[in-house]
């Protein structure tokens, strides 16, 4: 009798958690989009760190900021900034 009852719990248990497992897969995406903003920042700082260096002794300071595509709803504001110093010898 009581594999009878127990009959079809997996795909109710199953159906239960697939809500969280797309809120997961989400998340992933988004920490996927952060990062690849991060790199493209830290891209743009050192090309303009590269362009910016050009009489010795000088202190350079650069900054970028890159957009980091949104999955989630309310982080579409979200922005990545990087900062370089660069002093030439």
């Amino acid at each position: 009798m009581r594999a009878g009852r127990a009959r079809g719990q997996a795909a109710v248990e199953l159906l239960a958690s697939i809500p969280l497992l797309v809120l997961v897969g989400l998340l992933a995406w988004q920490l996927v989009g952060v990062l690849a903003a991060g790199m493209k920042a830290q891209e743009r700082v050192r090309a303009e760190a590269l362009r910016a260096v050009g009489a010795s002794g000088r202190t350079v300071m650069v900054s970028a900021a890159a957009r980091v595509p949104a999955v989630l709803p309310g982080v579409d504001g979200l922005r990545v900034r990087a900062r370089a110093a660069v002093r030439t010898p």
